[in-house]
């Protein structure tokens, strides 16, 4: 399998060390091909880990266009994806001139991605939010994340989810605690609870939250300090707020840490996150690689791998009184702290593995290519018809009996449902859907069908196992 994976060439944090980590060990078995649209350290991150990488620059959208199609015909590559607004925009032109299915990892929210940049998203946003919606399939960082672009009424057949995966081969000694984190500027003694946070210093991050958060628990618990590693355009705004808050020595700026990540993990004793918006972050399974006690926001993916109350704490964004009374508990209890990040070690390693990940991506990858070599010209699929979308849990349950069965016959068979509720049936089954009073489009799905099931009950899953086998779907 030769695939080839477009990206900018200027991302950091989770979009980078996912693209990294992933095309790493997916050269493994596969070929995968990095193209940057700009050299700088993150291409040249990419080639010191050996993963193949070309860099095609300029600002000429149709002469890129040229040369990527030239060179994907060239070397034979069967799958186009795509990381990030430039790479979704030339891959949604690189469509129709190589006729290869493309796909991209929705690594964060769209609409996020330029807050407190007005100019930015009124051009790379809008740019990024029509191509996104041309290209042939979507990977969503979390199921959480696939949850909110089905809302958007995106394809919901059309979707995968993923998990950001890292390798937990226990790390080695990492030195002297203390010294380390007095060179980041942090006023620790033996007993100080150090918190934790590596991230960037912009809006989505709400860096003030876990400021006040801070203060807030530090009254309750005067061994806690803040190390906040990361830098960006709210620095200075957060260092004015902690002097306000009268905690100004209990909290360094580290900014960016160089060399790894390691030894700042290995540091801490509470990893925090405070975003507004996630997918899967890497810095709590990082955190988790440590067995750090953690407290996040409930957002995104988080609570897949967080259980409230058990393996850390969560929390509704913006709620610093929240955070303050988490982050006290957890300074003023040791074997509270040993025992939570204890029990989010073990669920992380076993189910958010970097092997989990790329086997994930490999399974997606040749579901990808049979949905796309799938005659389009003959009718295919099937449309099912009964009392679905009226909350009723016998109904409910008869249609993911009869889904199971649809696919378990043929995997990427094309399903559509006719539903009272067609928004929640997308979302709950990740199919199409549709009012069963919508005429022309109930129409259109018929005509493009191949099976139509209709009526409910256990007498019509075992019909409908008939059906498939005489339709040889």
């Amino acid at each position: 399998m030769k695939v080839i994976h477009l990206i900018s060439g200027g991302d950091s944090g989770g979009a980078k060390t996912h693209v990294l980590s992933l095309l790493q060990n997916l050269n493994k078995t596969i070929t995968a091909q990095l193209v940057c649209f700009r050299d700088g350290p993150f291409a040249q991150e990419a080639r010191d880990l050996g993963i193949p990488t070309m860099i095609c620059g300029g600002n000429n959208i149709l002469r890129i266009r040229r040369r990527l199609t030239k060179y994907i015909q060239q070397e034979g590559f069967q799958l186009i994806h795509c990381h990030g607004s430039r790479a979704n925009m030339i891959g949604a032109f690189l469509r129709r001139p190589t006729g290869l299915p493309v796909v991209t990892t929705v690594h964060s929210d769209y609409r996020l991605d330029y807050m407190g940049r007005p100019l930015g998203r009124l051009t790379y946003g809008v740019i990024n939010a029509w191509a996104l919606r041309q290209l042939d399939y979507r990977i969503g960082v979390s199921d959480a994340m696939v949850d909110l672009l089905i809302s958007r009424n995106f394809p919901p057949d059309r979707f995968y989810a993923i998990y950001n995966g890292i390798d937990f081969t226990p790390p080695p000694a990492q030195g002297d605690r203390l010294a380390y984190l007095r060179g980041l500027g942090a006023d620790v003694e033996e007993d100080s609870v150090v918190v934790g946070i590596a991230a960037r210093l912009n809006p989505v991050k709400d860096m003030s939250t876990l400021v006040r958060g801070f203060a807030e628990g530090y009254k309750a618990c005067r061994k806690l300090r803040l190390v906040i590693a990361g830098d960006g355009e709210e620095r200075e705004k957060l260092g004015s707020l902690a002097k306000e808050l009268g905690v100004e020595k209990q909290v360094a700026f580290a900014g960016w840490i160089s060399g790894g990540m390691d030894q700042f993990y290995s540091a801490l004793d509470v990893n925090a996150l405070t975003s507004l918006s996630e997918t899967f972050p890497y810095a709590l399974t990082e955190g988790a690689r440590f067995r750090l006690a953690t407290v996040a926001t409930a957002v995104g993916g988080i609570p897949y791998l967080i259980d409230q109350g058990v393996n850390g704490y969560l929390f509704q964004p913006g709620d610093w009184k929240v955070l303050g009374e988490r982050l006290a508990a957890l300074g003023n209890d040791g074997d509270l702290r040993r025992e939570m990040g204890e029990r989010l070690y073990e669920k992380a390693s076993a189910r958010f593995s970097i092997q989990r990940t790329v086997d994930t991506q490999l399974h997606i990858y040749e579901e990808i290519l049979r949905r796309h070599s799938r005659p389009g010209s003959k009718r295919d699929g099937v449309v099912i018809c009964g009392a679905y979308g009226r909350g009723n849990a016998g109904d409910d349950a008869i249609l993911e009996a009869i889904l199971q069965e649809m696919r378990s016959a043929d995997p990427d068979m094309p399903v559509t449902v006719l539903s009272k509720a067609p928004e929640s049936t997308r979302m709950a089954y990740w199919v199409n859907a549709v009012s069963r009073v919508a005429f022309f489009r109930w129409f259109r799905a018929m005509r493009r069908a191949k099976l139509y099931i209709n009526g409910g009950g256990s007498l019509n899953v075992i019909s409908c196992k008939r059906s498939m086998s005489h339709a040889n779907l």
